[in-house]
């Protein structure tokens, strides 16, 4: 099944009240499409999709720019650091009593493979290119299928296997074993897919139990663990503009992710799922104008197989049950 996170970060685009800047109100523009009375919401959830994926094509962008300079693991605490920041002010309105829990171990166990797979992404941005590495990311609901069949025992059918089946075969055109060379970057990536589908299989037992917003807030505390331990060995003082840079990806990410869960939460995800394709696109715009990269002609052909698997799985998912079960990159 394709599992996500449905709601968990419904906190942070919902306002109580009004917030004015002078005589001027300021609106939450994600809350603006959400309510938009005279769009359907399969539009306004494609057009949120296609916004993230241009604020995570950026701060991609960002992080495999920023690595010339930095280690790419003290990035990715600066971005776990900053994402914590920007969920603290939830945090405190609730006086902590979102934490309330009794089922910390998962927890702490979902923030370890949150954190590390965060860790191999950023590192993976430092060595491949912006788009290769985009388009190798999109397996992940493929892992999170794969995940549900053999850890939760959930039933298929064949239809199930052979789109699974399409999937791996559009990952296998991108990465083309014997024609080019597997580096080190295309390993980790795969490997962060892997810690990533760990994260999603334990939030989706987590959210039997729990609030999404206890999930969420679990997630920003604990992520930070992996990451901070491997700052020790490479800490380098940032200077001023490099701080800045990473507050923008911090804020970046943060963004895409409010974008991509409020698309989820108005729309259907099988009609969702296909415009993730866009990602790719953002990604190819990024790499070209940073880094004079382009995405060859397998990233394209095994990308598409690879989105077109994933809609299926979420068709399949949209008819088996009326409400998709949750889950959280």
């Amino acid at each position: 099944m394709v599992l996500r996170e449905r709601g968990e970060n419904d906190d942070l685009t919902r306002s109580k009240s009004p917030v004015y800047l002078g005589n001027m109100q300021i609106k939450n523009p994600i809350r603006m499409i959400e309510e938009m009375e005279g769009m359907s919401p399969t539009l306004r959830g494609i057009i949120l999709t296609i916004a993230s994926g241009a604020f995570f094509a950026t701060m991609h962008g960002s992080v495999r720019l920023l690595s010339q300079d930095l280690d790419a693991m003290e990035i990715a605490f600066f971005r776990a650091f900053f994402g914590f920041l920007f969920f603290a002010p939830i945090l405190l309105r609730s006086r902590l009593a979102v934490l309330r829990t009794t089922r910390l171990p998962l927890h702490l166990l979902r923030g370890l493979f949150n954190g590390a797979s965060l860790l191999l992404w950023f590192t993976a941005l430092s060595m491949v290119p912006l788009g290769d590495a985009t388009a190798l990311a999109l397996m992940g609901p493929l892992f999170v299928a794969i995940g549900a069949i053999f850890i939760l025992r959930e039933n298929v059918g064949g239809a199930r296997w052979v789109t699974l089946a399409i999937g791996f075969a559009g990952a296998l055109v991108i990465v083309r074993p014997g024609f080019q060379e597997i580096n080190l970057g295309m390993m980790l990536i795969i490997i962060s897919m892997l810690c990533v589908t760990c994260s999603k299989l334990i939030a989706k037992s987590l959210s039997r139990t729990d609030q999404p917003s206890t999930i969420v807030a679990y997630l920003s505390l604990t992520m930070m663990l992996p990451s901070g331990v491997a700052l020790f060995f490479v800490w380098e003082t940032p200077t001023v503009t490099q701080l800045l840079f990473m507050v923008i990806i911090g804020f970046l990410g943060s963004c895409g992710h409010m974008l991509l869960t409020t698309a989820y939460k108005i729309a259907d995800i099988s009609a969702v799922e296909p415009v993730v394709f866009s990602r790719l696109v953002w990604a190819a715009v990024v790499g070209w104008f940073m880094f004079a990269e382009f995405p060859g002609p397998w990233i394209w052909v095994g990308s598409a197989l690879i989105v077109a698997a994933s809609t299926c799985l979420a068709r399949y998912d949209a008819g088996s049950r009326k409400i998709p079960e949750t889950s959280s990159k």
